[in-house]
């Protein structure tokens, strides 16, 4: 029983030991935790102390003492922490979205000191730190840091700056390091960032981004006055407030260089280029430029009046179709050619639509037709033209005059050299033949080949090549009086008949309905005018070959006893006499 008592005893003083231990132990922890609760002490002449005084209600007590180690210095708060570099500005982390993912970053050690105080929304926070700028949003943080974080820091006030990345840094199909932003993209190349930013990057991303046709960002937008350009490898991309960005890219862009570029007479691209029937086209401020499918060729329109009446006529959709050469200027006016015709302005006259056929004679001789004072249009005669000195009308190639008075199956219209001079034998015989109107094409000296001196040509060329403008019209007869010149000046036969044959030729394409006399050359019977009667035979028989009527003339001078100026033509008195001759063998040759 003793002893037991003192078993007793002896436990009941263990259970009170116990209990006092254990009352100690949690009165220490107590303390232990009341203490680690307590404020810190702040500084009042530390940088860090400083700022947490502007924002203490924002953070709150500190949890520990400032402390400073490898030339960064720091203070812990309820609500976020105080960073500052010992000979620098000191900036508050917050115990946010963005102060969470500093932290599991590796903090100060992985991303830098805090550069700037944070900014953003309370939903979308962001804060920028040495070597990386943080963003958060509803769906999590983002990392911006290296050579693209230098270049969004660097450009965050141009233009409004690139905004929240929409994507983390990342590699594209080609290799290349990029990085989405709101307002623009960053690429990095050869270890350089470059970006694209605001307009500039929409007209980029229009076009397909670095993986369409512009290719790359070579370098930054650069200012130039009012305007801001960037190149790209494939391009350039040029903005202005008038506007907006547009790019120039291949084919247009060596074109666009060549004329001045923005300094030049086209100025800034207004539209991106687009396809058109047959080619492509691209409009800038001073014109547009057009590329033709066919031959890849690039030709431009600039502002004015011919690029006006161009755009009312369809521009390249229209009847004129894509240009074929630009504007050229001549005394007095300029003109532009394009693929269905040529437009012409006059100063004080406007412009005016011709076809390329009247143009060609134009530009000629201009003082021969003057200025259009119309359209070209074409009806079934041909293709007209009126012209301050004449109404022209082109047709199967040969150029025509409209007559006031019409030509019609009552004219004879005479081709012939001096022979045909005042009230000729010629004239007065188609009269006496019944063609009551004679028009009359005759230049003294000429022949098939000898020159006219108006032309510098003969006949033959002069009407071939348009030199001459015969009426317009259905004449009764054409009657071609020529070849003496030609004998005079030693032309050949066969010279002579090739170009009888080409002219005729003519004749009938012009003059279908129209029947062609040929005439031989007026001579005497003596040996002087042997050549003249030489080349009388050869005219007529080619003639007869053709299959066009022929008369020859040879020795009339002395059969009829016609007198004679200077041995070669006729006084009025030998046109009387050889006129009733020439009138009957007329009738005879037409069957009138």
């Amino acid at each position: 029983m003793r002893s037991g008592g003192r078993g007793a005893r002896a436990l009941r003083i263990l259970r009170r030991v116990l209990g006092m231990a254990v009352l100690v132990a949690v009165l220490a922890g107590a303390g232990l935790l009341l203490a680690w609760q307590l404020p810190r002490p702040i500084s009042v002449t530390s940088t860090i102390g400083a700022l947490w005084h502007r924002h203490s209600d924002e953070l709150g007590a500190a949890w520990n003492r400032e402390t400073c180690d490898a030339g960064v210095c720091s203070q812990d708060y309820r609500r976020g922490s105080i960073y500052a570099a010992t000979n620098g500005f000191a900036h508050i982390v917050r115990d946010d979205a963005v102060g969470e993912a500093f932290d599991e970053l590796g903090g100060v050690v992985a991303v830098g000191l805090p550069i700037a105080a944070e900014s953003g929304s309370a939903d979308r926070p962001w804060q920028a730190f040495q070597r990386a700028g943080i963003f958060a949003d509803g769906s999590g943080t983002t990392l911006v840091r290296g050579a693209i974080w230098q270049s969004w820091l660097r450009y965050s006030q141009e233009r409004g700056g690139l905004g929240f990345p929409m994507t983390a840094q990342h590699q594209d199909r080609s290799g290349t390091t990029v990085q989405t932003f709101v307002n623009g993209v960053i690429y990095v190349r050869d270890g350089r960032a470059v970006p694209t930013i605001s307009d500039v990057a929409d007209a980029h991303r229009r076009a397909g981004g670095a993986s369409g046709p512009l290719g790359y960002p070579k370098s930054t937008q650069q200012a130039v006055g009012a305007r801001l350009v960037q190149e790209f490898d494939g391009g350039e991309v040029w903005w202005s407030s008038g506007t907006g960005a547009v790019s120039v890219q291949a084919p247009f862009l060596a074109a666009y260089r060549e004329r001045g570029g923005a300094d030049g007479t086209l100025g800034l691209p207004t539209a991106e280029a687009s396809r058109l029937e047959g080619g492509a086209m691209q409009s800038f401020q001073g014109g547009v430029l057009y590329r033709s499918d066919s031959d890849g060729a690039i030709l431009a329109t600039t502002a004015g009046d011919i690029q006006s009446r161009y755009e009312e006529l369809g521009g390249a959709e229209g009847e004129l179709g894509l240009p074929t050469g630009e504007k050229v200027d001549v005394p007095g006016g300029r003109y532009q050619a394009f693929a269905g015709g040529v437009l012409l302005w006059h100063d004080g006259a406007g412009v005016f639509r011709l076809d390329g056929g009247n143009f060609a004679t134009w530009a000629a001789d201009p003082a021969r037709f003057g200025w259009p004072t119309e359209d070209s249009w074409i009806d079934d005669r041909g293709a007209h033209q009126a012209w301050q000195r004449m109404h022209t009308v082109l047709r199967e190639g040969r150029l025509l005059t409209v007559p006031q008075t019409p030509v019609d199956g009552s004219t004879a219209l005479l081709l012939c050299d001096s022979q045909c001079a005042t009230d000729s034998w010629i004239e007065q015989g188609a009269r006496g033949a019944g063609f009551s109107k004679i028009v009359k094409v005759g230049y003294g000296g000429s022949g098939y080949l000898a020159p006219i001196s108006v032309t510098g040509a003969g006949f033959t060329e002069s009407v071939a090549r348009n030199l001459l403008t015969l009426p317009e019209g259905d004449p009764g007869v054409v009657i071609i009086t020529l070849g003496g010149n030609d004998a005079s000046l030693k032309h050949t036969a066969a010279e002579v008949v090739v170009a009888e044959e080409h002219l005729v030729a003519m004749m009938r394409q012009s003059y279908p309905n129209a029947a062609i006399v040929v005439d031989g050359v007026m001579s005497r019977n003596d040996a002087a005018h042997a050549p003249r009667r030489a080349m009388d035979a050869a005219v007529t028989e080619e003639a007869v070959r053709l299959g066009v009527h022929a008369i020859s003339v040879a020795g009339w001078v002395s059969t009829y006893s016609a007198p004679q100026i200077d041995g070669l033509h006729l006084t009025p008195e030998g046109h009387a006499k050889i006129a009733p001759h020439y009138a009957d063998a007329l009738r005879a040759a037409l069957g009138r």
